[in-house]
C-alpha cells in the first residue's frame, strides 16, 4: 500500500475555460483584494495551485477566489443559510473593518464553513475575484482527452463546466475508492466495477502515472451543475492495487 501526498488544486465556482487556467509558480503567493501591493492580503496561493483567470490590469491578474479562501458575512442577516437583506457584504474577515470583496443578494443560499462570534465564514460566492501578481503564474496547458466510439473513431471530449451547484452541500470531507481512469480534460474518474463513482480534479503530472490503479482518494467533495457525479479535490491518495500504465 502506497500513500501519496497530493498538492491541493482548488475548484472554482466559475465556468472552466481551458485557456483561462493559470498555475502558481511561487511559494505562498499573496492573493489580494485589489491590484496593488498596498491592498489587503486575503490568503496565500501555493506553488502548483491552479486558478481561473478572470481579468488583467497593470501586471495583476484577477482570479476566481479559491473555495478555501476565508470570506465572511454577518450571521444576523442569514436564516437557514439564506440571505435576508437585498444586498449583503461579503468581507475578508469577521468584522466590519475588513475589506468588502463581494456581495450576495436576497434569497441567495450560502455555504457555511465556520463561525466566529456573530459572523459566519462561507464558501466564496460565485464570481468573487481576488488579485495575484502576474510574476508568479503561468498558463495551464490542459491535455485533450479522446474516447473511442463503437466504430473505433476517436471523439474529443469537451471541457466540463465546473460551476458549483448552490443547492447542494459543498466542501464536505469524503473518502472514495475506485480505479482511476481518464475523463474530461483536467479531470479523472474513479470507477468501481461498472459504476463511475466520482470525478477527481488534480495535476496532470501527479495523477497520470496512477491511471489503471485502484485508489482510495480522501478529500473535499463538491457538486457542479453539469454532472450528477461528485467532484473530489484530493488531499490524500492511497494506492491499493492495480497495474499502472
Amino acid at each position: 500500500m502506497i500513500r501519496l501526498g497530493l498538492v491541493v488544486v482548488c475548484l472554482s465556482s466559475s465556468v472552466l475555460a481551458q485557456t483561462n487556467w493559470v498555475k502558481v509558480t511561487g511559494d505562498r503567493v499573496s492573493l489580494r483584494s485589489r491590484p496593488s501591493l498596498e491592498s489587503d492580503v486575503l490568503g496565500r496561493a501555493m506553488r502548483g495551485e491552479e486558478l481561473i483567470r478572470r481579468g488583467y490590469t497593470n501586471g495583476w491578474v484577477a482570479v476566481e477566489a479559491p473555495v478555501d479562501l476565508k470570506t465572511w458575512v454577518a450571521g444576523e442577516y442569514l436564516s437557514n443559510n439564506v440571505v435576508l437583506p437585498k444586498r449583503l457584504n461579503v468581507r475578508a474577515g469577521p468584522n466590519k473593518n475588513y475589506a468588502v470583496i463581494a456581495f450576495v443578494e436576497q434569497g441567495d443560499v450560502v455555504t457555511p464553513v465556520n463561525t466566529f462570534n456573530t459572523w459566519v465564514q462561507i464558501v466564496p460566492p460565485a464570481g468573487t475575484s481576488v488579485w495575484i501578481s502576474e510574476q508568479y503564474i503561468e498558463p495551464v496547458i490542459t491535455e485533450p482527452v479522446y474516447l473511442d466510439d463503437e466504430d473505433g473513431i476517436k471523439e474529443k471530449l469537451p471541457v466540463l463546466d465546473l460551476t458549483l451547484d448552490p443547492s447542494l452541500p459543498q466542501g464536505v470531507k469524503d473518502l472514495i475508492e475506485g480505479t482511476l481512469e481518464r475523463a474530461h480534460p483536467g479531470l479523472y474518474q474513479l470507477r468501481m466495477e461498472e459504476e463511475v463513482r466520482a470525478l477527481v480534479r488534480g495535476q496532470h503530472e501527479q495523477l497520470e502515472p496512477l491511471i489503471g490503479a485502484k485508489l482510495r482518494v480522501e478529500g473535499l467533495r463538491y457538486y457542479v451543475t453539469s454532472t450528477a457525479l461528485p467532484v473530489v479535490q484530493a488531499e490524500q491518495i492511497t494506492v491499493l492495487s492495480g497495474d499502472m500504465e
